[in-house]
């Protein structure tokens, strides 16, 4: 084995490896600080409002994101505690890194692409393409059904929980921010179950046969994954995330024997000499 020529290829990866990942952490950084640093206000001009930004590190970006979902998902009844003189702080900033991480994933998306590109074939490169855009619109979408329908209704049944035992509706800032990341994500996550599938069966790792064999395996692991992402003890909870889990992974055979088929096709296609 050429030992040489072996290390000399690893640094060559290496190498365009961290540059990509400098890339990305200069677009994070960059929508990390303007998160941090300014707020959004509006300006009245000729009878319309536009937004613009003002340094405000106290009433930033990240701040009045919170705000927001604090408005929509907090039922009547919960109060929003710091327990700690540093908890508002520890809320800002993860809100502000939640922001950078999302404004940044046309970015990240496109630096793992060109990073792992160069090392597939021709069809698994029109395979990675063709989900990109359908995984990070899947993603988005179970962020947003997880944080603006699911959300409002939990949190409002651990009140009534909490107005049964006839104790005060409490939680701290802390508690309140990592419950809504971890949950956003958990949704998000779950959303990506068809691309999963799909992408396995286009390069051939597993058939579609496969997965449509094993969906009993499937209803147990989602509600297993209900159970763990659920705040809770309660069966809503672990439902409302193992039923969109559910679905999606009949979605992800249906796609999948789709894939397969037109795999299938390609074959049969003669290849001009």
């Amino acid at each position: 084995m050429d030992t040489e020529g072996f290390i000399g290829v690893f640094l060559r990866h290496f190498d365009e490896l961290r540059r990509r990942i400098f890339t990305i952490l200069k677009v994070f950084g960059v929508f990390f600080v303007v998160f941090l640093v300014f707020d959004v206000r509006y300006v009245s001009l000729f009878g319309y409002r536009f937004p613009f930004i003002y340094p405000d590190i106290f009433g930033n970006v990240g701040a009045q994101f919170l705000t927001a979902i604090e408005a929509h998902v907090l039922p009547k009844g919960f109060t929003i505690l710091t327990i700690n003189p540093t908890d508002g702080v520890v809320a800002d900033f993860y809100s502000c890194l939640f922001l950078a991480t999302v404004f940044s994933i046309p970015v990240i998306v496109d630096q793992v692409a060109k990073f792992l590109t160069p090392g597939l074939k021709r069809n698994e490169v029109a395979a990675l393409k063709s989900v990109v855009v359908p995984g990070s619109l899947l993603f988005i979408s179970g962020a947003f059904i997880g944080l603006w329908l699911f959300l409002p209704e939990i949190l409002r049944i651990f009140l009534d929980y909490d107005i049964g035992l006839n104790v005060q509706p409490y939680i701290s800032i802390s508690s309140f921010v990592s419950f809504i990341l971890i949950y956003v994500l958990g949704f998000g996550l779950a959303f990506e179950v068809p691309v999963f599938m799909t992408m396995l069966t286009r390069f051939g790792v597993v058939s579609a046969e496969f997965w449509s064999s094993k969906w009993r395996y499937a209803v147990v692991g989602a509600l297993i994954i209900g159970l763990i992402l659920s705040p809770g003890v309660i069966g809503f909870t672990m439902m409302a995330v193992a039923i969109p889990i559910i679905a999606l992974y009949f979605g992800g055979i249906y796609f999948a024997r789709r894939a397969e088929r037109k795999q299938e096709a390609e074959k049969q296609v003669p290849v001009d000499a």
